[in-house]
């Protein structure tokens, strides 16, 4: 009975479980750019694939330019109008759409499809329940900010946790990241409002797909200069817009305006994440609380 008693302690301390993960979870893994609103863009291009739970606008644009053949795509909950460019590797992609295409000079040699593979929803409210978990995680990581610049050092194996005042991240014109090889870094980001300006982030000892930057407060960022995050941007509440610069990651947020130039380096850190306890396990924990009741009531 006393291991029993512990397994049910163990169970009913809380209604969630850690476990960790590689890459991200969820439909946006197999996305450059995932947003839940609109996404307008143009003179530019996105080499993986973009999906978006609005319209999306687009001009002179290229969705999936590294994807070669049907696992190339577009998906847009709402209508698509585009001009000039296509989806894909040589164009060879496919749109999927819940509204309308209005293409002009604008190639997807896969067809237009009804949309069904995204529940932008249930996506919604999966990463925005992710992001506020990250962002609750206590750092590990040491920050310093000097001479303007944003230091932040990490030693841990498996995985470095920094926060950082949103402020520090907007103030300062370059970011050095160092952390052990083959670690992951998620730097969690307070506040709102932020601004990725002129300047540039150094990478020592981890690369762009092992960096993951968590907004968890933010309802706006702006991807204004060329300081390219080389990491993923989780911002799940926020309108996101930029200029004309390069971002070496994925995006995941509210939405998107800009002209930013997404290049494909998928997230390939390990995450951890949150997991609900099935109801199941609540039911076996009550009826072994009852066996443990009905064996003490026979000691007497």
């Amino acid at each position: 009975m006393r291991l029993t008693t512990t397994l049910l302690t163990s169970l009913l301390l809380g209604s969630t479980v850690t476990c960790a993960h590689a890459a991200l979870i969820g439909p946006a893994a197999d996305y450059n750019v995932f947003v839940f609103g609109n996404f307008t863009s143009s003179n530019s291009d996105t080499e993986g694939n973009l999906a978006a739970g609005g319209d999306v606008s687009l001009q002179s644009y290229s969705v999936a330019s590294t994807i070669s053949g049907s696992s190339a795509r577009l998906v847009a909950g709402g209508n698509v109008t585009a001009t000039n460019g296509g989806v894909g590797d040589g164009q060879n992609g496919t749109i999927y759409t819940g509204g309308s295409a209005n293409l002009t000079s604008f190639t997807a040699r896969g067809g237009v499809l009804p949309q069904t593979l995204v529940d932008f929803s249930a996506a919604q409210s999966q990463y925005q329940n992710l992001s506020t978990s990250l962002g609750a995680l206590a750092a590990n990581g040491s920050t310093s900010v000097y001479s303007g610049s944003l230091n932040l050092n990490g030693t841990n194996t498996d995985l470095n946790v920094f926060s950082i005042n949103g402020d520090d991240l907007t103030g300062t014109n370059t970011v050095n990241i160092n952390a052990t090889a083959g670690s992951t870094v998620l730097i969690n980001v307070t506040g709102s409002g932020q601004i990725f300006q002129n300047g540039q982030v150094s990478l020592t000892g981890v690369d762009a797909t092992h960096v993951i930057y968590n907004f968890s407060d933010a309802t706006a960022l702006n991807l204004a200069g060329s300081k390219d995050p080389f990491g993923t941007v989780l911002a799940p509440f926020a309108d996101v817009t930029g200029g004309y610069g390069q971002f070496n990651g994925q995006l995941i947020a509210q939405s998107f305006s800009g002209n930013i130039e997404f290049h494909n380096a998928a997230f390939a850190g390990n995450l951890p994440a949150i997991v609900p306890i099935p109801a199941a396990v609540w039911l076996f924990g009550s009826a072994l609380g009852l066996l443990g009741f009905m064996a003490g009531k026979r000691r007497f």
